[in-house]
């Protein structure tokens, strides 16, 4: 059942989201008018509680077993992550929120104002990336061209031939970021944040992805089929095949 919990919010993820919204700048509204008023702590309640199932849910979303699949995106030519359930609880979360510091603000007079008009916006700034990132849904794809990551804050570019060979290996089963190794690293493209080394593989069972990465990485030849559906069947067989058991369960 929570899986399948899990597996709805990804796929109607942008609904949700419109709705946490909508429902968030009522909640805004009727703190504001309601600023001094006794009924105002219920309001409190309500986000306070609100925020901390949703911050619940994504703890127990990002810490179940993950797995061994990627999607086809015949669009756009690539296999990428699964969506992400624990992005649209986060940013949920980080939405509900910003109901405090607005209510604090619209009290606040005088010296304190600045500060607290400051801490506003970048919880504003923040939530807004967490939403951003939980429309986007994923945020890995594996291209013929390479492996590009795309977050609402940085991006990443890696050509096949860029990376060392052998490389990647298979992390921690429980890792939730894939270490990368460059035998070129100035063909590598980085945008604004991120570490240009570590990719996010919070949806996908990490040794999966590695084998995935690696096998692309070693075999030139079957880069061009990537983002088909006879590729794809071609590439579990062939990892089928070479690791022999299936992948262990990485929340043991």
């Amino acid at each position: 059942m929570p899986a399948m919990i899990d597996a709805f919010v990804a796929r109607r993820r942008r609904p949700i989201l419109v709705i946490v919204l909508i429902a968030t700048a009522a909640l805004v509204l009727a703190l504001l008018l309601q600023v001094g008023s006794p009924k105002v702590v219920d309001l409190f309640a309500v986000v306070v509680g609100s925020a901390a199932v949703l911050l619940v849910l994504s703890m127990l979303s990002g810490g179940r077993s993950r797995p061994t699949v990627l999607v086809v995106d015949s669009q756009r030519r690539a296999f990428r992550a699964p969506q992400s359930a624990t992005d649209v609880y986060f940013a949920a979360a980080y939405v509900v929120l910003l109901c405090l510091p607005i209510a604090v603000l619209s009290s606040s007079s005088g010296q304190d104002l600045a500060w607290r008009l400051v801490s506003c916006l970048v919880w504003a700034y923040l939530a807004a990336l967490r939403v951003i990132d939980a429309w986007r849904g994923t945020h890995l794809y594996l291209r013929s061209e390479g492996i590009e990551e795309r977050t609402a804050q940085s991006s990443l570019f890696v050509p096949w031939d860029a990376l060392r060979v052998g490389h990647p290996q298979r992390p921690s089963l429980r890792a939730h970021q894939l270490t990368l190794s460059y035998s070129h690293p100035h063909r590598v493209g980085r945008r604004g944040l991120g570490s240009g080394k570590r990719l996010r593989i919070d949806t996908v069972h990490p040794w999966f992805i590695a084998d995935v990465m690696r096998h692309y990485a070693e075999h030139a030849e079957h880069r061009a089929a990537i983002g088909t559906p006879d590729e794809y069947r071609r590439l579990l067989g062939r990892l089928a095949d070479g690791t022999g058991p299936p992948y262990p369960d990485d929340n043991p």
